[in-house]
């Protein structure tokens, strides 16, 4: 099925760690899902076989070259996109997907790679019909992270690291990136992410009135 015919909707959370992306894409799962919505939620790195590989980097960064990182997600995303991303495309799914391609342009970009000729060689993936671009102060991020969550930052999240990442993501231009202050609270951001959302999916007023009743995460 091509992009011109599928019958899903695909929803992408993009941002730096800390910007509570994944909070959010939760929380609009949830509450989807209580309205009967057909949503299925995944994630990138998947817990597949490359996957786990791509796991591994984050306590193991020398075990492979920027280039070899690179061919770990692209072989990932191929997997991901014939085991999951398309069969609920095709079955009408509203796919929520914790981090993609973007993500992979901005990280791997960090690291010296071209960001524009990351995103040309996943021209494989289908295009999001979506993108949730969470954007917050860095220092806010690391300290939600280190406070907030309690962990200790890996090797992809210290402050340098992430400058470069956020700088990327932030020159990134795409019609389908909407890009959402994740600075305020948490109700703040829902609403942000429900205004996003409503048009692309046509919700009913009943059914976004019911979104937008304050819940927890």
């Amino acid at each position: 099925m091509n992009e011109r015919t599928r019958r899903g909707r695909l929803i992408v959370f993009e941002g730096t760690d800390g910007t509570g992306k994944s909070t959010q894409l939760k929380l609009l799962h949830r509450g989807l899902a209580q309205q009967g919505l057909p949503v299925v939620s995944t994630r990138e790195p998947t817990d597949g076989a490359f996957g786990r590989q791509i796991r591994n980097l984050y306590v193991n960064r020398h075990q492979y070259s920027r280039e070899e990182e690179l061919e770990l997600f692209l072989a990932d995303r191929r997997e991901h996109v014939r085991d999951f991303l398309q069969p609920n495309l095709d079955l009408g799914k509203i796919i929520l997907c914790d981090r993609y391609y973007f993500s992979t342009a901005a990280y791997q970009g960090a690291l010296g790679l071209d960001p524009e000729e990351i995103l040309r060689r996943n021209a494989f993936a289908p295009e999001p019909d979506l993108v949730l671009l969470f954007q917050a102060p860095l220092w806010l991020s690391i300290e939600r992270i280190t406070n907030g969550r309690g962990d200790t930052l890996n090797r992809f999240e210290q402050r340098e690291f992430l400058e470069k990442v956020a700088a990327i993501f932030a020159a990134i231009d795409r019609p389908c990136i909407r890009r959402i202050d994740a600075s305020g609270p948490m109700e703040e951001v829902r609403r942000q992410v429900l205004a996003a959302v409503a048009p692309l999916l046509s919700l009913h007023p009943r059914i976004l009135s019911s979104l937008n009743e304050p819940c927890l995460p």
